[in-house]
């Protein structure tokens, strides 16, 4: 019974302990972990988030437009990378806002020469119909195919 007694004290001064510290946290501190915690999908390590900035930081390149896709259908494209780097395709969704929500990262196949990359991917019901753009990094250059758009 006393070691009973023992374990039950050393619970409620270990349970007290997490509350008091919980509770002397700085406001400010407390506000950065409700930050984190309510954080977008839209953040990602590539450098623009909006279709404004990425518009008129990265270079067109024709290839990655696909003008419109259908779900079930394939977005399927070979561009040429100028054999520096295979290179990375990522396909965000705009919302409302013209904010970039990151749907699929598209690494990059074979494409039968050494100076191009094929990027593929099944266009399935995951992506909801609306406008879409598709961003190719190669080496430290990013480009962009301008909108398209994903219909049912």
């Amino acid at each position: 019974m006393k070691k009973l007694c023992s374990f039950a004290l050393i619970c409620a001064l270990t349970f007290s302990v997490f509350i008091v510290l919980d509770s002397t946290l700085p406001d400010k501190a407390r506000a950065e972990v409700h930050t984190i915690k309510q954080a977008s999908a839209v953040v990602d390590d590539w450098p623009w988030q909006t279709y404004f900035l990425l518009h008129h930081n990265a270079d067109y390149l024709k290839e990655l437009a696909p003008g419109r896709l259908k779900q079930g259908g394939t977005f399927d494209m070979t561009v040429y990378i100028g054999g520096k780097d295979v290179g990375v395709v990522k396909i965000y969704r705009l919302n409302g806002e013209g904010e970039l929500q990151r749907y699929k990262t598209i690494s990059a196949g074979e494409a039968g020469h050494h100076y191009y990359s094929r990027f593929t991917t099944p266009i399935t019901t995951v992506y909801t119909p609306g406008t879409y753009v598709a961003v190719l990094k190669v080496d430290t250059s990013y480009y962009y195919g301008g909108s398209f758009q994903i219909t049912k």
